[in-house]
């Protein structure tokens, strides 16, 4: 589909954020599984809930302006999901992993807010409010979720610094 108009590149973003959202979806069970740390386990089931509902609020925004998603693949959220395969076949030990897992969702978690921020301001622009405004609740999610992805980043490097001086 040619983008010729402003509305035209908001429906490509719009899909292309629903696609990263998808990838990510399939990414949290694993993510879970291999999560030791219980506040890391805690923190995707959460984001896995968290973007259930993000989705939903997509579908709604699509349905708002009468319009579909459009099939693409967010090369963004596919290239992250391809890291955490190469991590894997680096054979890393549990918690080199963990904390290879918890980098690779804080870089997810900023894509995202970048994603989000961008649509929010796409949709303010063509005066889309109801919009705006569910656009802005996953906003604030992500930025929610990469302040506690973070948080746990800097609990894992303090428990790898005590191990290493051991």
């Amino acid at each position: 589909m040619p983008l010729s108009t402003p509305r035209d590149l908001f429906i490509h973003e719009l899909s292309d954020t629903m696609s990263a959202e998808q990838i990510i979806l399939k990414m949290l069970s694993e993510l879970q599984k291999e999560a030791q740390h219980p506040e890391a386990k805690q923190a995707f089931k959460e984001h896995e809930d968290e973007t259930r509902q993000q989705i939903k609020n997509l579908e709604e925004v699509f349905k708002t302006l009468g319009a579909q998603p459009e099939e693409t693949t967010c090369h963004a959220a596919e290239g992250l999901r391809q890291e955490h395969e190469a991590l894997h076949q680096e054979d890393p030990s549990p918690e080199v992993l963990e904390m290879g897992n918890i980098a690779g969702a804080a870089k997810q978690e900023h894509y995202e807010i970048a994603s989000y921020t961008s649509l929010v301001q796409m949709a303010k622009d063509l005066e889309e409010r109801d919009v705006a405004r569910l656009l802005q609740e996953n906003l604030d999610q992500e930025k929610a979720m990469a302040k506690r992805v973070e948080g746990i980043a800097k609990e894992l490097g303090k428990q790898a610094r005590a191990m290493a001086a051991g």
